[in-house]
């Protein structure tokens, strides 16, 4: 009888111990999930934004080093861009020797620089985003959609991809090449995964290149018709927000804005070449292609294009 109640009794512990040791099992999951949810939003899309990215490489050909888009924005605020142009045509002033002021997360000293240049006669646009080349991530980033996400690891991949391969190329077509990459990069993703909605994409591409092409013409407009640039100004804000009507969370964030010459500077340097651009990557038919003849991509702007023809 006590050898019968001393096993009993030893099962017992081991019964104890088990329930133990599960519930800090159950613990520790839930606190690593918890990690994960703080950091990525959710699970699931820590585990999309390594298959883009391994994506991405396959694309370019390498893997990029470094923890991109891995590590949180502690501040979890917008990044903070000024840009500026002469009110007479789309122009950045002579005096301002970079393509935009860029103030971290800083709305206070954005808004502080955007006034000092205002006072001078100049037209300014406060533009705020919460992706960069940083590749850092943030709750807003988390909310889009897995389209939009996946034209954002594209674009900005490619910047750290020019940055780390030592590939300089003037503004205009670095910003453009990003963007015909995250375009038709994440049309490429979406028809080969099935990971992303493939109607979506396109619809997403096709809003894209509508607002370029609306932007680009009154950018034209506007440089040969300068005492008209209020008026030219106020029909494009006109036809950009009758676009943005149908667009994404992102392409709102991005270009919804009160259009004035300084918007047109800013958006010029993702618009101006990214059609040219846009045929060679459908000559070349890949990523690679395109980025192997940006490689040698001349220092003047002008060199650039006449360049970049011979492979249209």
């Amino acid at each position: 009888m006590l050898r019968i109640v001393c096993v009993r009794e030893f099962f017992n512990q081991i019964l104890q111990c088990f329930l133990v040791m599960r519930n800090k099992i159950f613990f520790i999951l839930f606190f690593f999930q918890l990690i994960c949810v703080t950091v990525f939003g959710d699970v699931n899309d820590s585990i999309f934004i390594l298959e883009i990215k391994s994506f991405v490489y396959k694309e370019i050909g390498m893997e990029l080093k470094g923890d991109l888009f891995t590590k949180w924005n502690k501040e979890d605020k917008p990044y903070q861009y000024v840009y500026v142009s002469l009110a007479d045509s789309i122009k950045s002033p002579p005096e301002l020797k970079s393509a935009f002021i860029f103030c971290g997360t800083d709305e206070e000293q954005a808004l502080k620089k955007a006034a000092e240049y205002k006072e001078k006669g100049n037209q300014v646009f406060c533009y705020k985003t919460y992706a960069n080349s940083g590749a850092l991530l943030n709750s807003r980033f988390i909310s889009y959609s897995g389209e939009i996400k996946c034209f954002i690891l594209f674009h900005e991949l490619i910047h750290n991809y020019l940055s780390q391969e030592k590939i300089k190329i003037p503004y205009e077509f670095n910003e453009a090449l990003a963007d015909v990459i995250g375009n038709y990069g994440a049309l490429d993703y979406s028809t080969e995964t099935k990971k992303t909605d493939l109607a979506l994409t396109k619809k997403q591409i096709c809003i894209n290149e509508k607002l370029y092409k609306c932007m680009n013409s009154f950018i034209s407009r506007i440089n040969s018709n300068p005492e008209k640039a209020r008026q030219l100004d106020k029909k494009c804000n006109k036809r950009i927000h009758s676009i943005l009507e149908s667009a994404n969370t992102f392409q709102r964030d991005r270009f919804n804005y009160e259009v004035n010459n300084a918007y047109l500077v800013k958006n010029q340097y993702y618009s101006k070449n990214y059609f040219l651009l846009k045929k060679i990557l459908r000559k070349q038919k890949s990523i690679k292609g395109l980025l192997e003849i940006m490689k040698h991509l001349p220092e003047r702007v002008e060199d650039c294009v006449i360049y970049l023809k011979k492979y249209t």
